[in-house]
Formats: C-alpha cells, structure tokens, sequence
C-alpha cells in the first residue's frame, strides 16, 4: 500500500513536469527574442536599429523584425544619446511587435556614441626627419571658443606626425560643429578643440510634452542640460518647479517617458 502511493505521487510528478514541457508552451518560448542591450556602443550613419545596439537572439524571423526596428536618429559623430528600455518597447510597440514575445536582458539603458567612419590612416610622404606626412583640416584662421565653422574657417594642410594617428574626418564633417576652445590658426581640428552644436542649449525655454493614450499634456519648462535630437535631458517645469528627464524632438520640444520618469 505504501509502494503504491509513493509510485501514484511519482507518476503525478513525472505528469507535471511533461505538462510544463507540453509542446504549447515550449513553443511559446522557443518564439521568444532576447535582446541583450549593453552599457554603451557605437554607431555610424543617420539610422539607429536596434540590431545595431544589441544582440538580438531566437527565431530568425521575429529576430530580424525586432533588429529592423528603428530606435530614432542616431547620434552624429562626436555626440551620444541615451536610450533606454522602455523607449525601446516604445519603438517596438510602433513596429508592430508583440513585447509578450520580447526579453530585455543587460542594462535598463545603453549609451549610443556616434563615431566617423573608420578610415586607414595612409600618409602622403615622409618629412625629413622620417616621421609620416598627413593632410589634415586645420584652422585657416585663429577661432575663438564657441565659433560655429564655416567653410572658410578651414584649410587643408600637409603635417608631419611624430605620434598618435590624424583625425582623418574631411572639412565637410566638421562644417557646422563649434570650437570647444581656442583654436590656433594652423592646428588641426580634433575631437578636443571642436564639438557638435547642441541642438537644445542649457537654459534654452521648450515645451515638455506627455502623452497617454487618451491625451496630450504641455507645461513651459527650461533646458537644465544641454543635448542633440533624441538626447533624454534634465527639464525644469517652470509651473510646478520639478525636474523631469524628457526626450529633445526638436529645437523647442522635450517629450517625457511616462514610465522612466515623473510627470511635469
């Protein structure tokens, strides 16, 4: 009689387990898509899909939906952005993805850098003292911080490189940026004299949007951050004085993220 209930309990048991491996459910998730998203990246060109941010692993065709999925405008180069989790779910919801069908894994957000196409540094000669000969972009003239370039603000020069590799971006990538600091005539243009031009300043007055599915809320509010499109920022409600994070759309508009941060 013993042997008998122990062998019942062991059939129910062995029932259960087959009943949690029924082929319904392992199929649901065998369609499940794991998107691994790490701490940072970077990224070249205008486009930012999400298969360029994460691993994107499970069944191949859903996984290609979920990689072709555009997350927004990518950084250019010299600048980043922030994206997080539920902006992401956001752009998937708008793709026509199922979330009950995606696992985030990793960080809650991942730090996109925008980055130059990388080129082989190829020098034109060597000078005389044997050190590489480059053409670079250098100031045609002395810039004072803050100047936003133009083309006649730039040359082209042949320079003798003792160490370290030239930044190699052509004088069409750095009209527009701005000089972070003094720049000598003659010296050429890197990441740590020029900059991207923020496409909201710190200080600048924009409108904090929020939307649900049943309305659209507005409130003035101030720039605490400076930041380019798609950037998430510190906003300032200037009505109720509480500092939100909101996502730059445009020059004057900041959209808050109902469920990554506080409502103005």
């Amino acid at each position: 009689m013993k042997w008998g209930r122990i062998l019942r309990i062991l059939v129910l048991m062995l029932l259960g387990t087959l009943v949690l491996c029924s082929p319904m459910v392992c199929s649901a998730e065998d369609e499940r898509v794991i998107v691994l998203l790490p701490e940072s990246v970077n990224v070249q060109g205008p486009e930012l899909l999400l298969g360029n941010i994460a691993e994107i692993t499970g069944p191949e065709e859903l996984a290609s939906q979920v990689a072709a999925i555009n997350a927004g405008a990518a950084p250019i180069s010299g600048s980043s952005r922030r994206l997080t989790k539920a902006q992401i779910e956001v752009r998937l919801r708008q793709g026509g993805v199922d979330l009950k069908k995606i696992e985030f894994q990793g960080a809650s957000s991942v730090q996109i850098f925008g980055v130059a196409p990388v080129h082989t540094a190829t020098p034109v000669n060597k000078a005389e003292t044997g050190f590489p000969v480059y053409e670079v972009v250098v100031a045609a003239t002395d810039l004072p911080r803050g100047h936003v370039i133009a083309y006649e603000d730039l040359a082209l020069e042949h320079q003798e490189f003792r160490s370290g590799q030239p930044d190699l971006r052509s004088m069409d990538d750095f009209v527009g940026m701005r000089t972070s600091r003094h720049v000598i005539k003659g010296s050429p243009l890197t990441t740590l004299n020029v900059e991207v031009v923020p496409l909201v300043e710190r200080g600048t007055q924009v409108t904090i949007l929020v939307r649900t599915a049943t309305m659209v809320v507005t409130a003035p509010g101030i720039a605490r951050e400076a930041g380019g499109l798609g950037d998430v920022i510190s906003v300032e409600n200037t009505l109720s004085r509480q500092i939100v994070s909101a996502e730059i759309i445009d020059a004057q508009t900041v959209q808050v993220n109902m469920r990554g941060s506080g409502t103005p």
